[in-house]
């Protein structure tokens, strides 16, 4: 899967420190300091952003570390390698069709506490 110039520059509007890589025919997406919901912890944190099918999963958002707080997730993956460094990952299944910037909101907002 190719992605378009016109996301990565949409996505490096909002994330300008942002960075594409691949990997064993893997494109990802680097985002140094993602900003999650406020009750998260670490906060910001480093995110990887697989944008293509994976695991299962038509997308994944990795994190350096498991995140504390918000709602509660299964950590399905666990000190996965990629990009010679262990990344975690929870189970969610974001919509298909979205643009980069919409998926990577649909995986963060899955972190957002539910309401009482």
């Amino acid at each position: 899967m190719s992605i378009s110039q016109d996301q990565i520059d949409e996505l490096k509007q909002h994330w300008s420190d942002a960075k594409v890589a691949s990997e064993g025919g893997a494109t990802f997406i680097l985002i140094p300091r993602l900003e999650l919901p406020a009750e998260c912890m670490p906060n910001p944190v480093e995110a990887l952003l697989c944008p293509m099918p994976r695991d299962g999963y038509q997308s994944r958002l990795f994190f350096a570390v498991q995140i504390e707080g918000g709602r509660p997730h299964h950590w399905n993956a666990q000190n996965v390698l990629i990009l010679e460094r262990n990344w975690f990952a929870f189970s969610w299944k974001a919509p298909l069709g979205l643009r980069l910037v919409q998926m990577l909101l649909n995986h963060v907002s899955a972190l957002k506490p539910l309401p009482p």
